[in-house]
Parts: C-alpha cells; structure tokens; sequence
C-alpha cells in the first residue's frame, strides 16, 4: 500500500506534536521537580535556623540554670549563716532575760554581789532599751557604783542608774569604760 506525501506529513506532524507534548510535560515536570527542590531547600535552611535557634535556647537556659543554682547555693548558705547567727542571738537574749529575771529578786532584797550586779548591768545594757522596769524603788547600794564585768577579752564598766519614769521605777544600764 502506498502513503501519500499529505499522509506522510499529517503522520509527521502527529509525531511531532506528540513529541512537543511530551517535552511541555518534560519541562513542566522538571519545573515543578526544580520548584520541590527550592522549597526543600528554604524549608531545609528555615528547619536548620529554627534548631540553631533553639540550641541557643537550650544554651542559655542551662547558663541561668547554673546561675540559679549557685545564687541558690550562696543564699542558702547566707541564710544558714543567718540562722545561725539569729539562735546564736537569741540564745544570748534568753541568758540575758534569765539573768535579769535571777538577780532583780536579789537586787531588790538587798542580797546581790557585786558580781550579780556587774552581770545584771552587762545584761540591761545588752537590752534595746538599756533599761528595765522595777517593781519598787532600789536599794542605794546597787546605785552609783562602778561595776566591771569580763566579756571575752574586753572588761567593761558600767554604773546602774535609777529614775522615775510614768510612775514606774527604770534601772539604767550605762557603759563607762570600755577597755
């Protein structure tokens, strides 16, 4: 059978309209391949800076971490420092509340030693006030007179003093010397 030269050339037109069709798919496929890639690659970087990013985070929370850890460690210490000191004062209060609760009896019965008064006047002093109320007048004894008292390394001087204040008799504990 024999094809005519308008056969030969509709096939040959066919073929390449075909062939055209097939590279408008070729390059639409490749632009949407090259398209997948771009984006792979913005969401690869973007992914890579957002984990850079939370590193850094990651970072600085362990530096605060430490940091708070040792500010932890160092007002814990201060405050054990603190407490120490505190029931160390207060220790120290309720020797002093006890003294003066022992020897006002004796002072004011007139059978305090000079010694029961240099600690009465030691502890009135260690007072916020450097006075205690009394529940009468004192004895003339206990008043005017010099009183030393050794407190560690130092002896300290004191004079008991009493006055009149709202109708309420004071004992006043004054430091004189201090040596």
């Amino acid at each position: 059978m024999m094809y005519s030269q308008q056969e030969y050339d509709m096939v040959r037109r066919q073929t390449m309209q075909i062939e055209a069709e097939k590279r408008a798919l070729l390059r639409w496929a490749l632009i949407g391949a090259s398209a997948l890639m771009i984006g792979s690659l913005f969401l690869t970087a973007w992914m890579f800076r957002r984990y850079s990013v939370a590193e850094d985070l990651v970072k600085n929370a362990d530096e605060k971490r430490v940091s708070a850890e040792s500010q932890l460690q160092q007002v814990s210490r201060e405050l054990a420092e603190k407490k120490a000191l505190l029931e160390k004062s207060a220790a120290e209060v309720a020797k002093q509340n006890a003294d003066i609760a022992t020897i006002v009896p004796k002072l004011m019965s007139k059978s305090a030693t000079p010694a029961d008064l240099a600690t009465l006047a030691h502890a009135i002093y260690q007072t916020p006030r450097r006075m205690i109320d009394l529940p009468g007048i004192p004895p003339d004894k206990a008043l005017g007179r010099r009183f030393k008292t050794r407190v560690g390394e130092q002896t300290l001087t004191y004079i008991l003093v009493a006055g009149e204040n709202d109708d309420k008799w004071v004992l006043y504990s004054v430091l004189v010397r201090n040596k």
